[in-house]
């Protein structure tokens, strides 16, 4: 054991392992960096045979793709043509915002109480773990066998091009996951803690509220973010049922790709935008996804 130490601890292994750390850095930082310099481009800078990578060095900074993002045209644009192309910024946002936490609250609510069903109740025709395993398998049809069904019920609901559509959609397809994920952090609540409170008192649903689910909050954080995620990038089932007033920012993007080419300036400006809101959740939600991803690692 020393001689290992010793070589891992040895300048040479150091240098080795640093070099290896900054490269995969850099591999991994390059993508957001491009996009970011992209953003600040024009159409003679983004087509140039040869790549620019260093503003002010290599090429001089347009807030072109910027001005477009807040829904603006450059002098000399022909307005009409370019507005039709980006559209309204604010709805798209206002929907994609809409869609995201609406589909995720709902779906956050009945997974956390079907999850609750299945490590607290035992079924007599059903075994617990094969009802989960008939949710979760719900997950794996694939988006694309459900789109023409969807299209068909909500068309005669009369709910097509609407929010609501895209958020019971979204609600049904991150349910099973999220039933999973939230049934397998319950199962290490000890069910001695919620009997105590029964003892005392307490309804199910309190036990439920005052005791399941503040412990459980680190797979609820970890759920929710995995709904989150999903839903604001959900691209085919939005541009199934969706024509203009639903549009979610996904197929805004989409959109960008014009017969003059991908405007690359505009397309990078709205990926870093999109970029932000799941940013946003990850940091708020951070230690209690660190707290549930580790939970059950150690056991006593």
């Amino acid at each position: 054991m020393a001689n290992i130490y010793f070589k891992v601890q040895s300048p040479f292994t150091k240098i080795l392992i640093y070099f290896v750390l900054i490269l995969w850095f850099l591999f991994t930082i390059f993508p957001i960096y491009y996009t970011i310099i992209t953003s600040f481009k024009e159409h003679e800078t983004v087509y140039s045979h040869v790549p620019r990578f260093f503003p002010f060095f290599d090429f001089k900074p347009s807030n072109l793709g910027w001005i477009h993002l807040i829904g603006r045209t450059a002098p000399g644009e022909p307005e009409y043509q370019v507005m039709k192309v980006l559209g309204d910024r604010a709805i798209y946002l206002r929907n994609s915002i809409l869609v995201a936490l609406g589909s995720s609250v709902i779906a956050i609510t009945l997974g956390l109480l079907a999850g609750y069903a299945l490590t607290r109740f035992t079924y007599r025709r059903w075994k617990n773990d094969d009802i989960a395993f008939f949710i979760l398998s719900q997950r794996m049809f694939p988006p694309v066998a459900l789109a023409m069904p969807f299209f068909i019920l909500f068309n005669t609901l009369g709910l097509l091009d609407n929010v609501v559509s895209l958020i019971i959609v979204y609600s049904i397809m991150n349910l099973p996951l999220i039933t999973w994920i939230v049934r397998e952090f319950m199962l290490d609540i000890p069910k001695e803690l919620e009997e105590a409170a029964l003892v005392d008192g307490c309804s199910r649903l309190k036990a439920l509220r005052k005791i399941i689910i503040p412990l459980a909050i680190p797979g609820i954080a970890v759920a929710f973010l995995f709904s989150f995620v999903f839903s604001w990038n959900e691209f085919l089932i939005a541009l199934t049922l969706t024509f203009e007033n639903a549009k979610t920012l996904p197929l805004q993007m989409a959109g960008l790709t014009t017969l003059r080419g991908p405007q690359y300036w505009d397309i990078a400006a709205n990926s870093l935008v999109i970029i932000i809101p799941p940013l946003i959740v990850t940091i708020f939600a951070n230690k209690y996804i660190i707290r549930g991803l580790s939970l059950g690692a150690v056991k006593q």
